[in-house]
């Protein structure tokens, strides 16, 4: 094992065994810094096509809730999750054409101001140049076919600092970089971790062979002592209650998926790129966008409970039938099943980052957040009020989980530009829209990451803390 501040060597052990009175603190202290510096926080932003299902995303108070029936697989992972029932995107709501833009950056001018231009670059542009992995940030799409399509940037909802659109990743073309950052030799992270344990267990050894020659007191300090070592591999994730071996490792070849479900399988294959990407160090920071989901590849029942797979009007396309669902119940029960369907994946894939272990004591997931949304809130083009998943963050990002928070709604006129706390524009607002924003939301999630910002976005939509903290 390297040497550092906060490093014990089995020579530094016996120095510290000389102490005396004196020595359990300072190694206990040194240990325990160890195990908290090792797991940096992680960010993956997912963007639905229209969004996670509009407002009334669950029912009950913040700590007791049930999520409504399109969100109904979060119950499996309901203590790791953060509902957010309202945040303001952008102001009009025709969004397709803004709304994309918007969504990482925070910053779209209000209609009407004659602004135009983005502030700042997307939060992943602003997190992979402040912290500095082999891939700054992992950009990745989903959509229907053989996994070789590239989203070109049309809807990309990730900007660079000079406002242009960032070209988001094929399942082949993620594939391809995994290859050629991934080696096929030994995992380091996991070799180190072995190195650590046969340290600490050498130790353990040394403290038995000790108490059989010392007095009662020192028995009782040396016993001290060996507690903090068990703290110490516990915290380190050493004790192999979890299988750590083998999750940074190269990544199978892309195979183009085939059958009628390729959007799952295309969905699938870019989580597990994305979860080799954060268990290799890689990169901090992931996003992902999804596709309109075909309308063949999902079941949902009608108002009669009769299922059905397909949309219920088949001279139209997915987007106009069911996206746009308009009054039409089964349609939007329609709809309903096909973020059910989405979500379904997603909380599969968060399952799997909780069964792995990291050094911090911490799962993956909990060293890591996922943060779901749309580039509007649902098909009738929810822009005011959006709904917001966020699932994991309780561990080294220091999220608090396992609560629903509903966001009060403002309404009136807001001011214009001149006015004392103007806005940039002149923009009059008819009907409630969010007290919080999606600005208020990505400058939280920034101090979660260690990248703190006094603003984000656009400063007028800078209204205050989400509350994810």
């Amino acid at each position: 094992m390297e040497k550092n501040s906060t490093t014990v060597s089995r020579r530094s052990f016996v120095k510290y065994l000389s102490i005396a009175p004196l020595a359990f603190s300072p190694l206990l202290t040194a240990l325990r810094a160890e195990a908290a510096g090792v797991v940096k926080p992680r960010l993956l932003y997912i963007s639905m096509a229209h969004g996670p299902g509009g407002k009334g995303m669950a029912t009950g108070s913040e700590t007791i809730f049930t999520p409504s029936p399109w969100l109904s697989p979060l119950e499996r992972i309901k203590r790791h999750v953060i509902l957010v029932d309202g945040l303001q995107g952008t102001w009009w709501g025709n969004a397709h054409n803004v709304s994309y833009r918007h969504v990482l950056t925070g910053c779209n001018p209000p209609e009407g101001s004659g602004r135009t231009g983005l502030v700042n670059p997307s939060i992943d542009v602003v997190l992979g140049d402040a912290l500095k992995g082999n891939i700054p940030a992992f950009r990745l799409h989903v959509r229907a076919g053989n996994g070789t399509s590239s989203n070109g940037g049309g809807q990309s909802i990730c900007y660079s600092a000079n406002g242009s659109a960032l070209t988001l990743q094929s399942a082949r073309d993620a594939n391809k970089v995994l290859l050629n950052n991934i080696g096929a030799g030994p995992n380091q992270v996991v070799a180190l971790q072995k190195k650590q344990k046969r340290l600490l267990d050498e130790m353990k050894d040394d403290l038995k062979s000790l108490s059989l020659r010392i007095n009662a007191n020192e028995r009782t300090r040396v016993a001290e002592m060996a507690k903090a070592f068990d703290e110490a591999t516990s915290a380190l994730g050493l004790l192999g209650r979890v299988d750590v071996g083998g999750i940074c490792q190269q990544p199978k070849a892309f195979a183009a998926p085939s059958g009628m479900d390729n959007f799952g399988q295309n969905l699938k294959m870019q989580l597990e790129h994305m979860k080799l990407a954060f268990a290799c160090g890689l990169t901090q920071v992931g996003v992902m966008t999804l596709s309109e989901v075909p309308h063949d590849t999902y079941s949902w029942s009608d108002q009669l409970g009769k299922s059905h797979v397909g949309k219920p009007c088949p001279t139209e396309d997915f987007h106009q039938c069911v996206a746009h669902y308009n009054s039409d119940p089964d349609r939007r029960l329609c709809f309903e099943g096909s973020v059910r369907y989405q979500i379904n994946h997603i909380v599969d894939f968060a399952q799997q980052l909780d069964q792995i272990k990291e050094a911090n004591g911490k799962s993956m997931l909990e060293n890591t957040v996922i943060v779901i949304t749309g580039e509007v809130g649902d098909g009738s083009h929810e822009v005011r009020q959006k709904p917001h998943i966020i699932i994991g963050g309780s561990g080294a990002p220091g999220l608090r989980t396992g609560r629903f928070l509903k966001v009060p709604t403002m309404s009136g006129r807001m001011a214009k530009a001149g006015d004392t706390g103007a806005i940039d524009g002149d923009v009059s607002v008819n009907g409630a829209f969010s007290s919080r924003t999606e600005a208020d939301l990505l400058r939280d999630l920034l101090g979660a990451m260690g990248v703190p910002q006094n603003t984000f976005g656009s400063p007028y939509l800078n209204r205050g803390r989400v509350g994810l903290s």
